[in-house]
């Protein structure tokens, strides 16, 4: 009796525990993720360092390996980053007037459009302003930056993971 009483325990706990969404199936902690992101670009911040040590922090284990891979095959050139691709910008004195949408795909995937400034409004020049689409994935049940499409100029579109694959072809055929 008290083997059958455990047994039916332990599978009704196991069941509520697969039935708990992971945190990133919510679209309150990818906004709360992606919102930390961009709190690194605040006035006089110092962004996110895609090749640092804490980049796993941020970005997906593939899109990371994607970097690497494309950093690697390049040098001693630049690769298909040549600024902050999470600023879509080389230099910044913050971020003003940031707005996020996210909206969950699926339980593993999501997306985040992100708009912003890269000056202030007394001084904001007209190419100042950022819209980025940010597909977000889940990984070991955190949400992680899985591509960034910069949309900013609607008629050259920037897909992250696209110019890093093409490049890593180009340079491969050197």
């Amino acid at each position: 009796m008290r083997i059958r009483l455990f047994l039916t325990v332990a599978l009704a706990a196991a069941a509520i525990l697969q039935a708990a969404p992971s945190p990133a199936q919510d679209a309150n902690t990818a906004k709360t993720f992606i919102t930390s992101v961009y709190h690194h670009y605040e006035h006089e911040g110092i962004g996110i360092d895609a090749f640092g040590q804490h980049a796993n922090l941020y970005f997906h284990s593939s899109l990371i390996a994607l970097m690497l891979e494309d950093q690697k095959a390049a040098s001693p050139d630049v690769g298909a980053i040549d600024g902050d691709p999470v600023c879509a910008c080389q230099d910044w004195d913050g971020i003003w007037d940031l707005k996020i949408d996210v909206h969950v795909d699926t339980p593993e995937r999501a997306t985040a459009t992100v708009s912003f400034a890269l000056a202030a409004p007394q001084d904001r020049p007209k190419d100042a302003f950022r819209k980025l689409v940010i597909t977000l994935a889940a990984e070991n049940g955190e949400w992680r930056i899985y591509d960034i499409l910069d949309e900013t100029d609607p008629t050259a579109p920037f897909a992250l993971r696209k110019a890093l694959q093409q490049d890593i072809v180009s340079h491969s055929h050197h």
